[in-house]
């Protein structure tokens, strides 16, 4: 809550918001660039591996918590795991909130049905790159290792490529990642023992 409480919220949401938006100019472009070499070889096994990238990232968090040989290690692994936790939490609560329909709907990224429930209606934000993003960021932070973003950022390729997310989702869900696991990461850094 502390780690939560000292970040500037107003800021760091109109900035967010601004990246969304300005990635939905690329939604229609992706999609058709998926929908056209959707039979392509290179394209299905990319997706396969994009789509793999948020659960091998959960399990190798379980497997840094219950490893306790090395303390700041599995501090790190349960701070992910519990980003990648909440951020499931989250980002099921926001499909339902919004409703926006699937590319392969084919209803256009702009058909929004806010609390329908409906199937088809749950692409924003991406599942999958939220949990990527926000189990990634704690190892990120703590072993200055930023490539280990190009590694969450195959989740996000892998939703566009396989027409599940427009590119607007994935980036929201990878700003939305990225946050939940630098708090967890704060707050588990900051953690003092006997601290509840």
């Amino acid at each position: 809550a502390r780690a939560a409480a000292d970040t500037n919220w107003l800021k760091a949401g109109a900035i967010g918001a601004g990246l969304v938006i300005a990635s939905s100019a690329l939604d229609r472009t992706a999609d058709g660039f998926a929908n056209d070499h959707a039979d392509a070889g290179w394209l299905r096994k990319s997706t396969n591996v994009g789509n793999a990238i948020p659960w091998l990232a959960l399990a190798g968090s379980a497997v840094a918590a219950i490893d306790g040989s090395d303390p700041a290690r599995s501090r790190t692994g349960y701070a992910a795991l519990e980003a990648g936790g909440a951020s499931l939490l989250l980002a099921t609560g926001l499909k339902y909130a919004v409703g926006r329909a699937r590319p392969g709907e084919n209803a256009g990224n702009h058909d929004f049905s806010a609390f329908s429930g409906a199937s088809g209606r749950d692409s924003f934000p991406s599942a999958h790159t939220i949990v990527a993003w926000a189990a990634a960021t704690p190892f990120a932070m703590e072993y200055d290792a930023p490539w280990l973003y190009g590694v969450a950022a195959l989740a996000n390729l892998g939703r566009v490529g396989s027409r599940k997310h427009w590119v607007s989702d994935t980036v929201a869900g990878s700003l939305l990642g990225y946050g939940i696991g630098l708090v967890f990461w704060e707050s588990a850094r900051n953690a003092r023992p006997g601290d509840a």
